[in-house]
């Protein structure tokens, strides 16, 4: 892995427990955001507002090479340790820099493919638009993708009773970003994801939702997360099994072949 020479700030107690309990990006996804691209062909791909790598990594194990920005070195220094398990052709794929979304630190049409995972809802659009037009090459790839709750599921059903007090919020994945409207053809597809994670896992990955990290009734809220989740695992593995569904988005622009 290649890194620039920036010192992670005080402490990374919140980016371990990040990369610990949030869930990962399969294969199948980030092959269909990055186009789909033929076996063996190596992208120069981007992963935006990477936080602890969690897709930079599935992107390097698929053969590409990636730049993950963000603008969190306690995040990117969780990358980094990661880096040391994972094989060493693939580590040397993978560089991390310290940027953002309105400041990409890389050369103009520089990129095949920018991907964004979890992280658009967080930029100043019209600066990050205007920034990823910059760094990618003529008919690039741009993609995005959410993990978001299968509220069809009565299991979530309860959760969500608990952390929304207001109702369900609003679901930013069912359109494309109004700022890239309009610039080719966005498809959009949707994943199921079988999260399974241990009550403690549950009760961490709770505690990390800012909406909840934010109540005052915080450790009430947690205590019946907790119960919920003894409730729900299995007696066999003592997992819990958290639904979801991935939305993701990839922009088709004219005239740019994409299969899958």
């Amino acid at each position: 892995m290649n890194q620039t020479p920036s010192a992670p700030t005080a402490s990374t107690h919140g980016a371990v427990l990040h990369d610990e309990v949030r869930p990962a990006w399969s294969a199948e996804v980030v092959s269909w955001l990055l186009g789909s691209p033929l076996s063996g062909q190596r992208l120069a791909v981007l992963d935006l507002g990477a936080g602890t790598g969690l897709g930079t990594r599935t992107i390097a194990t698929l053969g590409h090479a990636v730049t993950a920005v963000d603008t969190s070195t306690n995040m990117l220094s969780v990358l980094q340790t990661s880096c040391q398990e994972l094989p060493s052709e693939v580590a040397n794929r993978i560089t991390a820099l310290t940027g953002s979304a309105e400041y990409i630190p890389l050369g103009e049409q520089s990129l095949d493919a920018i991907i964004c995972l979890q992280a658009w809802h967080w930029v100043e659009p019209e600066q990050a638009t205007a920034e990823c037009d910059r760094v990618l090459k003529p008919n690039g790839m741009m993609g995005m993708a959410w993990h978001t709750w299968d509220r069809t599921n009565e299991w979530v059903q309860a959760l969500a009773a608990i952390v929304e007090p207001n109702g369900t919020p609003t679901d930013q994945t069912l359109s494309v970003p109004e700022e890239l409207a309009g610039r080719g053809t966005f498809e959009r597809k949707e994943y199921p994801l079988n999260y399974e994670l241990t009550v403690d896992q549950l009760v961490q990955l709770a505690s990390s939702w800012s909406y909840v990290a934010k109540r005052p009734d915080r450790n009430v809220v947690l205590t019946k997360i907790r119960s919920l989740g003894e409730q729900a695992a299995s007696p066999h593995t003592g997992l819990v099994r958290f639904p979801h569904i991935t939305a993701a988005f990839r922009l088709k622009q004219p005239g740019q072949p994409v299969v899958g």
